[in-house]
């Protein structure tokens, strides 16, 4: 969802919209499937070419497990605090930025891209490895089944016969 910043008034504007566009891979490579596409609801100010927006977002993904590549419902809801300023075409080179610079994104011909945004910060809110449960004890090396929690599975059966005499020295 993109804003013309002759969109947005003097006195602010308030803009709710779901990002109906963002496909799985577009959120992160642990996304599976989005069950709900993401939605803000926000507080767009603009001051000169300056543009804030506050709000809160939510979405309902279905993410990977890391361990067993099950599937693991995750709601995510949080709050939004984004700034945003043109990009103009010094910008596009190597810059060192203030601290105070780090939290500002920038749009190019006069449109805020709030989807992208949106879709960066659902990014950011992933966990890095998403577990089933977490007693999950993954997939089984030999034959690559989900390994039931407390069952052994294949590790005790198949041992390689080159190492099979080293075994009845442990009797």
């Amino acid at each position: 969802m993109k804003v013309a910043l002759t969109d947005i008034p003097a006195e602010g504007m308030e803009l709710s919209f779901s990002d109906s566009a963002a496909g799985p891979k577009d959120l992160g490579p642990q996304v599976e499937a989005v069950q709900q596409a993401p939605s803000a609801r926000l507080w767009l100010e603009r001051d000169g070419d300056m543009v804030t927006a506050r709000g809160a977002y939510n979405a309902d993904l279905v993410l990977s497990c890391s361990r067993c590549l099950g599937p693991v419902p995750l709601r995510l809801e949080g709050e939004l605090d984004w700034a945003f300023r043109p990009l103009v075409q010094e910008d596009r080179e190597e810059i060192q930025l203030a601290e105070d610079e780090l939290e500002v994104s920038f749009y190019e011909d006069g449109r805020v891209d709030l989807g992208q945004a949106l879709r960066d910060e659902i990014g950011l809110a992933l966990p890095m490895a998403p577990l089933c449960r977490p007693q999950c004890a993954g997939l089984c090396p030999v034959c690559g089944k989900p390994v039931k929690p407390g069952e052994a599975c294949c590790r005790k059966d198949n041992v390689d016969p080159r190492w099979a005499k080293l075994s009845q020295l442990k009797k």
